[in-house]
């Protein structure tokens, strides 16, 4: 249990790094971080889980949801999801991963973002010039992940963040750090990560401020990454014949707002048929999650077909599907 010990010291020693409830309650730091699309993430199956996957990811999404888990994706592996966003963005991505026998599992990520054309306002003419700009965010990562013991497994990734909005673009490095311990109690897991560590990016260039009297140009201040921490634990509970359920809770603490708590389950059926459920308490707008997954063998291969629905309240539901290879 020397390993299980590390990973809880370690979750408390982040908690107290943090404001307490009572304080982030009162100033939740909504709106203080940027490159928001980060946490988007990709693979359709912890999406239809709440995003309780921290300690459940078996598949390429493990890359995005705790680099740890990758060492749960044998041979070769490819993943491409793609998502409709609100007000018609784009985002999409694919992973790549690959088990080296005797060294650790390799991933390489590359996902964007695209608002389409929106219309061009200033103070003169705020119904419109008549042109149009985009915005266009990106990131792309490598991944490793190896076990260090029979149970404890660790894994980073180290990304390229960008964002561009018309001819204002900023960019920076992030990481991703993430353990998984199988604790040898049945099959409960515990997985811990803290994802978009990173220093702050500054866009580039000036722009030019109007007020009454004149105008004057200044340049644009630094913002942070969207860092976030999670401790989760996930169980087979069933494991009889055809039948295989798995849940997982996780406590997420992100630095731009208040604590959460994710709860998920995936079933699967003969391992070909799957369906997943999921709610996340303590958020403004998104709650249940739901979806359903297919694994069709095809001459030596797997072709894996996930798709996850997400209600977010008054704004409009969210669709995304992930098509996966394993060779």
């Amino acid at each position: 249990m020397k390993f299980t010990g590390i990973v809880l010291t370690a979750a408390v020693a982040v908690f107290l790094l943090f404001p307490t409830s009572v304080e982030a309650s009162s100033f939740a730091k909504v709106g203080t971080s940027g490159a928001q699309f980060l946490k988007l993430g990709l693979g359709a199956r912890g999406a239809a889980m709440a995003g309780a996957f921290i300690a459940t990811a078996d598949d390429p999404s493990a890359a995005f949801w705790n680099p740890a888990c990758l060492v749960r994706v044998s041979g070769t592996q490819v993943q491409f999801t793609g998502m409709q966003w609100f007000a018609d963005v784009i985002y999409g991505g694919a992973i790549v991963s690959h088990e080296f026998d005797g060294i650790g599992t390799f991933a390489a990520q590359f996902a964007m973002l695209n608002s389409g054309d929106m219309d061009v306002t200033t103070v003169a003419q705020p119904q419109g010039t008549g042109e149009t700009f985009t915005c266009t965010d990106m990131v792309a990562s490598l991944s490793f992940s190896r076990m260090l013991t029979d149970r404890f497994s660790a894994g980073m990734t180290v990304k390229y963040v960008r964002e561009q909005w018309d001819d204002v673009s900023a960019a920076g490095i992030a990481v991703d750090i993430g353990t998984l311990y199988d604790t040898g109690f049945k099959t409960l897991r515990i997985g811990m990560t803290i994802q978009h560590f990173g220093g702050e990016i500054t866009p580039d260039g000036e722009y030019t401020t109007y007020y009454s009297g004149g105008d004057s140009t200044e340049t644009y201040e630094s913002y942070s990454m969207p860092m976030v921490f999670k401790l989760g634990m996930a169980m087979d509970v069933i494991n009889r014949g055809p039948h295989f359920l798995t849940v997982e809770v996780d406590g997420i603490h992100p630095s731009d707002n208040v604590e959460q708590l994710a709860i998920g389950a995936e079933y699967w059926y003969n391992s070909m048929f799957a369906l997943r459920g999921g709610y996340r308490i303590n958020t403004d707008e998104e709650g249940l999650t739901a979806g359903a997954g297919f694994n069709i063998p095809l001459g030596g291969k797997t072709i894996s077909l996930d798709y996850a629905y997400a209600d977010w309240n008054r704004l409009d539901m969210v669709h995304r599907a992930s098509l996966g290879f394993a060779f």
